[in-house]
């Protein structure tokens, strides 16, 4: 039985069955007395079943307590927050015990149809499946997850849920140049020109590359740290420490230096505004197929080219899994003319 006390003009109820305790305070007795009833029935089925039941509980009041309790102890990005937001927003109603294989294939090829791609659609079913899984493995609650894994195989067998396309579209100077002669007749105040050849030099992203601040250059060494860098499951606190090199001409360090010195960052810029004069000058231009990313892919490959071993380039790249390097190598079939035989 619980222990219901009078604390002030506060209730205090303390529970202590099974291993556990529990204890708040309420209001009033009645509530106190309701929560100790419900808290000693989750209780009773933990200790016979292995798991409580989510009754009442939806999908979102699950997302929500897995983005409070696991996001401070483990943060991630942006891109999975807009994600789970995106789940809540198709799912998030949903009661968890409702919550069926047919309910997930009818949500995720609604998401299909309203023009989401396979990779977006592998990412935000994977994020379900974690969610579900912290929650059955962490917190013993009853949820479908055998479900939500059985509807990712079969959006997967639909063609529904796809791998992202390894592109080997190589950029050249010219192609560069042409764009910075573009945007450069846009007379924008931002150092776009500066921003394009360091992303040739350095092989950082975009939204790296625009975050970079002046405290974390190292002159002495020609080094620089990268916040907050892209990894698979490390999405915040991974900094790491990077040469700025000279990579077919274009000199990283070189080009940090002769940025003005106004601000905390070095190039004072967002990313996503970049990316939209990027887009509409490859447009207007009528260069064919080439993304702004394809610039990191470029410089890596020219890394590659310039003769570092595969361990130098993940130091510049910042791959953890050498394997993944394997598509930046695109060898062109001119070059092997110069390959002298061994």
């Amino acid at each position: 039985m619980a222990s219901i006390q009078r604390i002030g003009k506060r209730w205090r109820a303390l529970i202590r069955k099974a291993g556990h305790t529990e204890c708040k305070t309420f209001g009033t007795r009645k509530l106190a007395e309701s929560w100790s009833t419900t808290v000693e029935h989750e209780l009773d089925q933990l200790k016979s079943t292995g798991f409580m039941q989510p009754k009442g509980k939806t999908l979102a009041d699950i997302i929500d307590r897995y983005i409070t309790e696991v996001y401070p102890l483990k943060p991630w990005g942006r891109s999975k927050s807009a994600d789970l937001k995106l789940l809540k927003k198709a799912l998030g109603g949903e009661l968890v015990s409702n919550l069926s294989h047919g309910r997930i294939m009818e949500a995720f090829t609604d998401m299909h149809d309203e023009g989401a791609g396979g990779v977006t659609i592998s990412a935000r079913a994977g994020y379900l499946i974690t969610v579900l899984s912290t929650a059955k493995d962490v917190w013993r609650l009853g949820v479908p997850l055998d479900a939500a894994i059985s509807a990712r195989s079969a959006l997967s067998k639909l063609g529904l849920i796809k791998k992202s396309k390894h592109r080997d579209r190589r950029v050249s100077d010219a192609e560069i140049k042409r764009i910075i002669e573009h945007l450069e007749r846009k007379a924008t105040a931002l150092p776009l020109a500066a921003i394009l050849w360091f992303s040739v030099a350095s092989a950082a992203r975009i939204s790296e590359t625009c975050c970079l601040q002046w405290a974390d250059l190292n002159e002495a060494d020609k080094t620089i740290r990268i916040r907050d860098r892209k990894h698979p499951s490390e999405k915040m606190g991974n900094h790491q420490i990077v040469p700025l090199l000279t990579v077919a001409g274009h000199d990283a360090f070189e080009i940090v230096n002769a940025q003005p010195r106004k601000g905390k960052r070095i190039f004072p810029a967002n990313s996503k505004t970049i990316g939209t004069y990027f887009t509409d000058a490859v447009a207007e231009l009528k260069i064919k197929d080439l993304h702004l990313h394809d610039l990191r892919h470029e410089a890596i490959s020219r890394l590659f080219e310039a003769d570092y071993r595969i361990e130098q380039v993940a130091l510049v790249s910042g791959h953890r899994d050498w394997a993944s390097l394997k598509r930046y190598t695109h060898p062109r079939a001119a070059d092997l003319h110069r390959v002298k035989a061994a």
